[in-house]
């Protein structure tokens, strides 16, 4: 690639987004490109393809993949990036586990809180029933984006695109139905209500609910429970969504 000290100069909002695009396809699953390859992914001319590398390469993000000339990778300057987005996050355990506390009071079942990292989600916090059947999850365990609705929930949040990408991924092995709930038309109501419910989709005979915690047009986390069947009729359900989604909101106000 040329490496000339007069860049093309790239301006115009669409010429940013553009750039920005073409930062955001370097992800966990995806994490080398060519400048052909971004083109394509992009529907970008390659000479355009050349300029974004170019002005990322400038400017420290993007560097060639070590024993390759024509394919490149981010730079661990998008560490110090991270590490801000870790900084700013609000402080969701500390604001959410008086909620959590309450709510598993109140219904006798585990609670969950979990954010979504790349293509996982991770329990943030819970507060476990006192049950004899109990679930575990502990707190940094990461669990699958498309099982169960804790995750599908944190699911639905992701943008179109990356959703459908990490969709085809996980697609070969899953039944229909479950490959049904994780269609665009699926996810999209799920995004659009803000919570949705699962019946068996990681452990038999527990149904579970989630709820999303917004803070303005995003989604930040979930909140969800789980429970066994056999403690949970059509009334019961209906009665722990109403108070699931109520302490999705009572988190999101504390938080904003």
């Amino acid at each position: 690639m040329p490496t000339s000290d007069h860049t093309p100069r790239v301006s115009g909002a669409s010429s940013s987004r553009k750039l920005l695009h073409t930062l955001l396809c370097f992800t966990e699953q995806r994490p080398t490109w060519t400048v052909a390859d971004l083109a394509n992914e992009l529907g970008l001319a390659t000479t355009s393809a050349y300029r974004y590398v170019g002005l990322l390469r400038e400017v420290g993000l993007l560097d060639s993949a070590p024993g390759t000339g024509n394919t490149y990778r981010v730079t661990d300057l998008v560490l110090g990036l991270a590490r801000a987005c870790e900084a700013a996050q609000p402080p969701l355990a500390e604001v959410a586990l008086p909620v959590m506390t309450r709510l598993r009071d109140e219904i006798g079942e585990t609670v969950l809180v979990a954010r979504r990292g790349g293509t996982s989600a991770y329990c943030v916090e819970r507060v476990e029933s006192m049950h004899p059947v109990r679930l575990q999850f502990d707190p940094g365990q990461a669990m699958d984006l498309h099982a169960g609705s804790l995750s599908r929930v944190l699911l639905s949040a992701v943008p179109r695109a990356e959703r459908r990408r990490y969709v085809e991924g996980v697609r070969p092995g899953l039944p229909p139905e479950r490959l049904a709930l994780l269609s665009d038309e699926a996810l999209d109501a799920t995004l659009d209500a803000g919570w949705t419910q699962s019946f068996e989709e990681i452990d038999e005979g527990i149904w579970g609910c989630a709820a999303a915690i917004r803070l303005g047009d995003g989604v930040v986390a979930a909140i969800g429970t789980a429970a066994p069947v056999f403690r949970t009729d059509d009334a019961r359900r209906d009665e722990i969504i109403a108070l699931i989604r109520a302490a999705a909101d009572e988190i999101a106000a504390a938080l904003g």
